[in-house]
């Protein structure tokens, strides 16, 4: 049988935003920070049915000089229903799959918060969720 899931929600489970300098961080002359971002992913199964709950936790941080520029931190969430899920791919489909289809969604979050905090546009660039789940793994 094929896995067949469905989104049946998603949502900002946490968000904060930090901009302590404002637009005058962005200064013309102004040396640009150097930004860091982060992504991880949970995935947990909602009490033995086939809802899983795929939380997408991005944190950006600028800093200059030792100095915090601004801070990102979102948790994005998606409620899955998930038919047909075998244990043998069950994890990888939950870490890989499901991430990459909420990360458009939390990417553009990111991108408005950035820009109403007065700073110049952030897109995030993709991420190879493979990637990153194969590089957990080794590491557990």
């Amino acid at each position: 049988m094929d896995v067949s899931a469905k989104i049946i929600t998603q949502f900002v489970k946490d968000l904060s935003f930090e901009n302590p300098m404002g637009p005058g961080a962005f200064q013309k002359g102004s040396e640009r920070p150097a930004i860091n971002a982060n992504v991880d992913v949970k995935a947990a199964n909602r009490k033995d049915t086939d809802i899983y709950e795929v939380e997408l936790n991005i944190n950006i941080s600028a800093k200059r000089e030792d100095k915090n520029v601004y801070i990102i931190d979102l948790k994005y969430v998606g409620l899955f229903e998930i038919k047909n899920l075998t244990e043998d791919i069950k994890e990888a489909y939950l870490l890989v799959e499901c991430p990459r289809q909420l990360f458009p969604f939390a990417r553009r979050i990111v991108y408005d918060m950035h820009a109403d905090g007065s700073l110049p546009p952030l897109m995030l660039d993709p991420v190879n969720f493979a990637d990153l789940y194969e590089k957990r793994k080794k590491t557990n």
